[in-house]
């Protein structure tokens, strides 16, 4: 047993921290250092690699493409990627990864073997472990998008386009149009500052918590502006995110860009609910609006921090330009509402 593991109390093997955290790497996560994959797990999750350099081998025409993509897609229907996760065995390291993938893919008849290998990688891919979640998007990564990972080409380009035209086609006009939108932006260079960049920036505006922030120091600040600034900037940015987050997604049920297309490259913790509108380009905006209306003074730099946030959805993978911008149009029209409604004229 490796040393970065230790079993429970159950007798499972859970992984802890390694006391030597590996150098981070272009295409690596930017993630702290003990929650990064070591080399010993990345080499346990090379199986997965290669089921997928197997599985795209056989993708020989657009039309093999086209039925592999069709069975995908009919599986994936109404499910978020927490839910896929719920399904599936406890994961708990990269070898369990692997051998689950592996096992998939042997069980399945020869005329299934590709779809089977991309279903059970994309199952997988949604453990709660952060380091073996890590290891197998970098393994897949590294055959799907090679240009990203700073690897060799594992697998042909023209039998991955394949799958990426074969998703394409089954899509609707301004789905399609999103999608080469989303590819377009989430395919530009990754390169490890962009990465720590953006996803630190998704990560501090988790909920527009970043907002609040600013509201609670403001209150610290200027004495006696705390009620002040909760009914008029905290209360309507919670309403909006709260109408964003839960009856809009729940209604519209739009899938994530790496549950529906084979290429998206993902950064960090795959989200679990819905795609559509985008909840944090929603708060990002609302935030700033609100706000720039009580402190105008700082009003363009706010709004060109809520864009790098609605920008860093589409980048990490997370979101399509249609989530992102119609998202921020939301949080601007809930802010504007909820700020007139609540404002300082409605209660004199």
């Amino acid at each position: 047993m490796s040393a970065s593991n230790i079993k429970n109390e159950k007798g499972k093997v859970k992984q802890s921290k390694p006391k030597n955290p590996p150098e981070q790497k272009l295409g690596d996560t930017p993630v702290p250092p003990w929650d990064m994959s070591t080399p010993e797990e990345k080499a346990q999750a090379q199986p997965v690699r290669r089921a997928l350099k197997e599985a795209i081998a056989k993708v020989d025409s657009p039309e093999k493409a086209d039925e592999v993509i069709g069975k995908l897609e009919e599986k994936a229907v109404g499910k978020t990627a927490a839910e896929v996760e719920k399904k599936q065995p406890t994961i708990t390291t990269p070898a369990n990864a692997a051998q689950q993938v592996k096992e998939a893919v042997q069980s399945a008849p020869a005329s299934k073997k590709t779809e089977k290998a991309l279903e059970a990688t994309a199952q997988v891919a949604t453990t709660q472990d952060k380091r073996t979640r890590e290891a197998v998007s970098e393994a897949a990564q590294e055959v799907l998008n090679p240009e990203q990972q700073g690897a060799p080409a594992e697998a042909d380009p023209q039998k991955r386009d394949y799958l990426r035209q074969a998703v394409l086609k089954r899509l609707k006009p301004l789905d399609a149009v999103d999608t080469r939108l989303f590819l377009a932006v989430n395919h530009l260079p990754h390169t490890r500052l962009l990465n720590a960049l953006y996803y630190g920036l998704t990560f501090i505006f988790q909920g527009a918590a970043a907002w609040y922030v600013w509201v609670g120091i403001t209150a610290l600040h200027k004495r006696g502006t705390l009620k002040e600034l909760f009914r008029e900037v905290a209360l309507p940015l919670t309403i909006t995110g709260i109408l964003v987050e839960y009856p809009i997604k729940a209604y519209f049920k739009r899938r994530r860009p790496f549950i529906t297309i084979i290429q998206a490259i993902v950064i960090g913790k795959k989200p679990g609910s819905w795609s559509f509108p985008s909840g944090h380009s929603a708060g990002a905006f609302a935030g700033a609006w609100l706000l720039n209306r009580k402190f105008p003074r700082w009003r363009g730099l706010r709004y060109l921090v809520a864009s790098q946030v609605a920008f860093s959805r589409i980048y990490l993978g997370d979101h399509y330009p249609g989530d992102v911008l119609t998202g921020s149009l939301a949080g601007l029209l809930f802010a504007m509402f909820f700020g007139w409604l609540l404002g300082p004229k409605r209660h004199k």
